[in-house]
């Protein structure tokens, strides 16, 4: 595992995922609206469960989202399982979004490399149910600190789960076992798949690059659905989430100009006394 900080001058190689292009089948479908009904779709929040019993099961969804990164990317993989979920007690609201909506946000953007997919999926989901922006904080924070993938699918996998996704029609032969993991100190796809691409000797579009964000579709959809059984439980269930001390450390000079929650010195190398000449 490595935590090194690679700043935005010492990439070696570019940052990208791959998008598949197959549909991904949803249960929801089946309590599609009227047009009438979808005509008097109410406004975002819509209804989350409350009840633990009827709340979907992080192991479920994160499990699904892996399947699904193969045929749709990270971004829907981590949107279209929740969505799905949801649709079936809420056919007028959650049930009314198609899938597939999501898959611009593959490979930070359209492959651009900016907000990693993962997040732009579950921030939006944070956001469609009501919650406040603390849970999108945590969901941030956990991507940027946390040694990714973690071993959950790893974990389901000993204990008897397997994996159904397809790749362009084709049966993929996944998770691959023992992978590394890395640290991203960053949001970004390009800084965190980078990182880790680094750390293991993996190439863009590869076997492993793939498996490694088809897991951390699990991981993410596995902690944003945490999070969100337990806020909605209990509206006092609101993380508090520590940001990098680089970015109160920066802000003090520059927040006339700069904003922003990220690590500062996840992308800059200077040193906390630039501004003085050290």
């Amino acid at each position: 595992m490595s935590d090194k900080v690679i700043s935005r001058r010492k990439f070696l190689v570019g940052a990208g995922a791959v998008v598949g292009v197959a549909a991904v089948s949803g249960v929801g479908l089946a309590n599609r609206p009227s047009p009438a009904q979808a005509a008097a779709l109410k406004d975002v929040p819509w209804d989350y469960p409350t009840v633990a019993a009827d709340q979907p099961d992080p192991t479920k969804l994160a499990r699904r989202a892996f399947e699904v990164y193969y045929a749709s990317g990270c971004a829907e993989a981590t949107w279209w399982p929740v969505i799905d979920a949801l649709s079936a007690d809420n056919p007028t609201t959650w049930g009314t979004l198609p899938k597939n909506i999501m898959k611009y946000g593959g490979g930070g953007v359209g492959g651009w490399g900016s907000l990693c997919g993962t997040l732009n999926g579950s921030s939006a989901i944070i956001a469609m149910t009501g919650a406040p922006n603390g849970l999108i904080d945590a969901v941030m924070q956990y991507y940027a600190d946390t040694p990714l993938p973690t071993n959950g699918v790893d974990r389901d996998v000993r204990a008897g789960w397997v994996p159904v996704a397809t790749e362009s029609g084709k049966t993929v032969n996944r998770p691959l076992p023992n992978v590394p993991t890395s640290t991203a100190h960053s949001q970004l796809c390009h800084a965190s798949l980078t990182q880790w691409n680094m750390t293991s000797g993996s190439a863009i579009g590869g076997a492993g690059q793939k498996d490694r964000c088809a897991k951390a579709c699990y991981d993410l959809v596995f902690k944003t659905v945490t999070l969100l059984n337990a806020y909605h439980a209990n509206h006092a269930n609101i993380p508090v989430t520590a940001l990098d001390p680089s970015v109160t450390t920066c802000q003090t000079c520059h927040s006339p100009n700069a904003m922003g929650k990220m690590a500062c010195d996840s992308c800059h190398d200077e040193t906390p006394g630039h501004s003085l000449g050290k």
